[in-house]
């Protein structure tokens, strides 16, 4: 009885293992497909329905892949971000690069994802207080990080300030700065 149990077990666990590799590879020629038909051939965005589209597809598989794959996981989950973006969709931004940030903190893009999550609060949603918060804790996590730290700490510096100011800005900090020849 325990050898049949055991059986059907491993039966059970063979057949969901199957099924998910063919969802997977359901999804991956999905997202193939959309990433060709949302494109012109100069890879400018053309196709809104399709690049929607996509994010919504790219949503649903990163749910299976969170746990299984998480540097695919990752990886797709910033493209999205990226092309939600794109296509003027900041909140599913938000919604990929926060999940990259917090639940694969340790992986290479979780940084330029917290970093990104700042820029969109302050650049595409005008939220100036959930940027601040985002790019202190980016500097919390990642205070020596070589891309990012330096423009999280001069978007910082510069949140809120109209292009007027962040140019007389310069300016005085041009003159005050000893010119060498």
């Amino acid at each position: 009885m325990k050898n049949l149990f055991l059986q059907l077990f491993a039966c059970v666990l063979m057949f969901n293992l199957t099924a998910c590799q063919d969802k997977a590879a359901q999804f991956e020629k999905t997202l193939s497909t959309l990433d060709k038909e949302m494109k012109s051939a100069n890879g400018d965005i053309t196709d809104m329905a399709k690049a929607s589209q996509f994010i919504s597809t790219a949503e649903q598989y990163t749910a299976l892949l969170e746990k299984s794959n998480p540097d695919h996981y990752a990886e797709l989950s910033m493209k999205a971000a990226g092309l939600a973006v794109t296509i003027s969709e900041p909140e599913k931004a938000l919604a990929f690069y926060n999940n990259v940030a917090e639940k694969t903190p340790n992986h290479a893009k979780a940084p330029q994802a917290l970093f990104m999550t700042g820029f969109v609060y302050e650049n595409y949603l005008k939220n100036n207080d959930k940027a601040k918060a985002a790019y202190e804790d980016f500097l919390k996590r990642y205070p020596n990080d070589p891309d990012f730290a330096d423009d999280a700490q001069n978007c910082l510096k510069l949140l809120g300030k109209t292009p007027e100011e962040v140019f007389q800005q310069f300016e005085k900090q041009n003159q005050e700065t000893p010119q060498t020849k």
